[in-house]
């Protein structure tokens, strides 16, 4: 049942309707974060701004053909996965591994050569471990930890249960955590972001 009282129920009905500054409004809240989805499943960044583009046109010329919505954020995140992986055509390449050691480069440069040496060295051993972890528990870690989306969000991306995504999650890192131990066990939870909801 549609949330009247919702932000979102009303700012839809503003898009069917044809209204403009709605269109604006809908770019302006969502933009960066759908280009941080995009680049979940394809590293080139003007492929992945053509898509929001086309995305957003396509909404302005379907309007009128738009069923009733009031959870924009997850809608616009499906449709754009389709737009990325059907320009990209190819079979889904997650980036995750290669998110970590891009984020964790400036941390990296602070310490001195032998213990940066030493890190590199721990953080390639866990961009493998994450590259051997099967594709939909890859991109799930990567919605997850990367775009900070609560369980139901990524249920409703992936289509699959909350209990599903749990598991899933869970998994990823136990199989992750019994490789690891002592400094490498901390680099992984630095890479982590912090974030501890792993259950």
């Amino acid at each position: 049942m549609l949330k009247e009282g919702n932000h979102d129920y009303f700012l839809w009905k503003r898009i069917k309707a044809g209204n403009g500054q709605a269109f604006q409004e809908l770019y302006d809240r969502y933009a960066d974060i759908l280009f941080s989805f995009g680049m979940v499943y394809s590293r080139d960044r003007e492929l992945v701004k053509d898509c929001i583009h086309d995305l957003i046109f396509d909404l302005y010329k379907y309007r009128k053909n738009l069923a009733e919505n009031d959870n924009i954020r997850n809608y616009l995140f499906k449709s754009l996965k389709r737009k990325v992986l059907a320009s990209a055509k190819k079979n889904l390449r997650l980036v995750y591994s290669e998110n970590l050691t891009q984020e964790t480069g400036n941390e990296l440069r602070e310490t001195d050569a032998d213990e940066n040496e030493d890190q590199q060295d721990q953080l390639s051993r866990i961009n493998r471990l994450i590259g051997q972890l099967p594709e939909k528990q890859r991109e799930i870690l990567n919605l997850k930890f990367q775009l900070e989306m609560p369980y139901h969000e990524i249920s409703d991306i992936m289509d699959i249960s909350v209990e599903s995504v749990r598991t899933s999650v869970y998994r990823s890192i136990k199989t992750i955590r019994e490789q690891l131990e002592g400094k490498d066990m901390i680099l992984f939870f630095v890479l982590m972001k912090g974030y501890s909801q792993l259950n």
